[in-house]
């Protein structure tokens, strides 16, 4: 089964405010003809990076899309200037602690706009941060501290900072409980963030309702593998300006889901129809982050209320972002290992991953602590056979909606070349988009941490774009 592809690379000119300039590629396979456009670094100097340099995970059989099906699909428009939002700028990613991993998730920590003082004290502490033991240990002493003086927000980034390497348990349960009292102290007094709670199985899925005064149209949206959905706030909430009601919440396997017990789920259309039902909604827009991407793909691809989605970045195999941790040739090692049933090859050869002296990503760690975590499995090969099942395989050709994919270029936890692998499964959806950001423009990160704004901005343009069309 043969692929033909052509590639057409476009540079923008250095200082050039258009956004024409875009990379195009397209596949014909099986009598399916799929354009699709990409544009890079918009508006921003020159478009860095190409398809053929993009890193790449363990291969697997790659599945055409459905026979029958048209897709059209656009490049993505430069961010129009929209009431209460702008792609300028206004936070930025720090090198603060020479291990990517940790140095990323401090910075997730600093990106909601009002930490001054907390970037100050990072830096201050970012040489002490050695390891997963000294990290949290050094941040529930600063959390303890923000709350004796009664710096409510500081102290809920640090005791979320505090519980985020420390496998499962009643410890990190604990500090979860701490995030959530001193977190419901910042919001004391806050206007338009409504707390909502939805029914679902033995629990509930939590969450926030920001209503905008002059609706033209509701947006979901939740994270993935272990954002607490409050992190969303700052980012969603100037959305309203632009007339957006924003509906965030915690879905299984997350945040103050996973502490009533509702453990992470790949049938993401389940929680989706919680929420659709619980609000009585009939059309809305749907945006996950990180490996919710992959989770908004799939309650698209079975929930037709959805009209348009956002993948935040497009992910579409539970196992991607763990394997890419591995050391050089240990990802395929894994892999086969964990295909042929070999249960106890796969925990040995993962418990060596785990060691720092053999692999110096301490994101293979993290994978592993945070995925049985969120999953309640206790072994590196139940937690795969768990993530195996988080796949877009014979899925997307029911996603039939207006799709939005991107990427950072210099994600750190995910292949940026499955992109591509989902735009030409996408053949049935109404129209495929794509935007990968770039270093020039500060949103090379992973979700673009150092440059939300220039997402969001994305995103509301996007959106808009198709509402119009409708």
């Amino acid at each position: 089964m043969g692929f033909a592809s052509t590639f057409a690379f476009l540079s923008l000119v250095d200082g050039a405010d258009t956004t024409d300039n875009i990379t195009s590629f397209g596949w014909d396979n099986a009598g399916i003809a799929v354009a699709v456009s990409l544009v890079i670094g918009t508006g921003l100097g020159i478009a860095e990076g190409k398809l053929s340099r993009l890193p790449s995970a363990p291969p697997r059989e790659r599945r055409p899309g459905s026979r029958g099906c048209a897709s059209m699909v656009h490049p993505t428009r430069a961010s129009r200037q929209t009431p209460g939002l702008s792609a300028r700028r206004h936070d930025v990613y720090f090198d603060l602690v020479s291990d990517r991993g940790m140095n990323y998730t401090l910075n997730r920590s600093l990106a909601d706009g009002v930490a001054t003082k907390r970037l100050e004290r990072a830096r201050e502490l970012a040489p002490k941060l050695t390891d997963f033991d000294a990290w949290s240990s050094i941040w529930l002493e600063e959390a303890r501290r923000a709350e004796a003086e009664e710096r409510w927000l500081d102290a809920a980034h640090w005791y979320h900072n505090a519980e985020f390497y420390l496998p499962a348990g009643d410890t990190r349960n604990g500090l979860y409980d701490d995030f959530q009292r001193v977190w419901g102290k910042a919001l004391e007094g806050l206007e338009g963030i409504e707390r909502i709670e939805v029914p679902y199985e033995n629990g509930v899925l939590p969450g926030y309702r920001l209503p905008a005064k002059n609706e033209v149209a509701t947006v979901i949206a939740h994270g993935g593998y272990d954002s607490f959905i409050e992190e969303w706030l700052p980012f969603a909430q100037p959305m309203t300006d632009a007339g957006v009601t924003v509906i965030a919440f915690d879905g299984p396997g997350q945040g103050g889901a996973l502490r009533h017990g509702l453990y992470f789920t790949h049938a993401w259309e389940k929680p989706a129809k919680a929420v659709l039902d619980h609000f009585g909604l009939e059309e809305v827009e749907w945006i996950g982050a990180s490996c919710g991407g992959y989770l908004a793909l799939r309650a698209a691809a079975f929930e037709p209320r959805i009209k348009r989605v956002v993948a935040f970045p497009a992910t579409s195999w539970g196992l991607d972002m763990l394997l890419r941790q591995a050391t050089a040739g240990q990802d395929h090692r894994l892999l086969s290992l964990f295909l042929g049933g070999h249960r106890d090859e796969v925990n040995g050869l993962a418990a060596q991953q785990c060691d720092p002296k053999v692999n110096a990503n301490t994101n293979f760690s993290w994978c592993v602590t945070q995925g049985m975590h969120i999953t309640g499995t206790s072994t590196p090969y139940d937690l795969m056979e768990h993530l195996s099942k988080h796949s877009l395989e014979g899925v997307l050709q029911n996603v039939t909606q207006d799709v939005l994919l991107t990427e950072g270029e210099n994600d750190h936890l995910f292949p940026i070349s499955r992109i591509g692998d989902i735009m030409a499964e996408l053949a049935c959806a109404k129209s495929v988009s794509a935007r990968i950001f770039t270093a020039r423009e500060g949103g090379e990160q992973h979700c673009q941490v150092g440059n939300g704004a220039l997402a969001r901005a994305e995103f509301v343009s996007w959106l808009a774009r198709f509402r119009e069309r409708d």
